[in-house]
């Protein structure tokens, strides 16, 4: 008797969880898929996002996060500095993948041109915007920060070639060619 009883119990059951699984896959096919999260810091005025894909030179990972070029002169706590021609900001994470630490010389990046002409980071502009010229990053750390170059006017940037030590193979990472305003930063 008591296995009677039984039956309609497990039925309703099965009925329950075959409801809720037709339910919950017809929800996962009407309703958007959410965003995925946003990672680092939201951008700053007249920057514009990369999706350029990461590039590894030796044991770093190197990912441009954003670029603004078109800046003509930078205000920082204690100095002014108008670009000789224009200066470019762009936004890297770097990452150690690997279980030792690295010293990266920011200096050794170029910033190369439509024209392949290739530009050294302006040195002055890093030290007014407390941006590093070198860096120790942590074993499988990141470090973000901005990198500045001074080109000339009415160019255009192709990419940046980036390095793990000097005298060591270049990756470049892919830049997107654009009018830019003159403005300030």
């Amino acid at each position: 008797m008591r296995r009677l009883a039984r039956r309609p119990a497990l039925t309703a059951l099965a009925a329950a969880l075959a409801g809720a699984t037709v339910a919950a896959l017809a929800a996962a096919a009407i309703w958007p898929t959410p965003s995925p999260p946003r990672t680092g810091q939201p951008l700053r005025q007249l920057e514009i996002p990369l999706d350029a894909p990461a590039v590894h030179a030796g044991n770093l990972e190197f990912r441009a996060l954003a670029l603004r070029c078109g800046i003509a002169v930078i205000i920082g706590t204690h100095a002014e500095h108008p670009a000789k021609g224009r200066l470019c900001r762009i936004r890297v994470t770097v990452t150690v993948d690997d279980s030792v630490s690295a010293r990266l010389d920011n200096d050794l990046h170029r910033l190369v041109l439509t024209d392949g002409s290739r530009h050294t980071m302006d040195w002055e502009a890093m030290q007014i915007k407390r941006q590093p010229l070198t860096i120790d990053i942590g074993a499988h750390d990141s470090a973000t920060y901005d990198l500045w170059f001074d080109i000339p006017r009415d160019t255009a940037v192709d990419h940046l070639a980036v390095t793990n030590d000097k005298g060591m193979p270049t990756a470049d990472i892919p830049l997107p060619q654009r009018d830019w305003p003159d403005r300030a930063a």
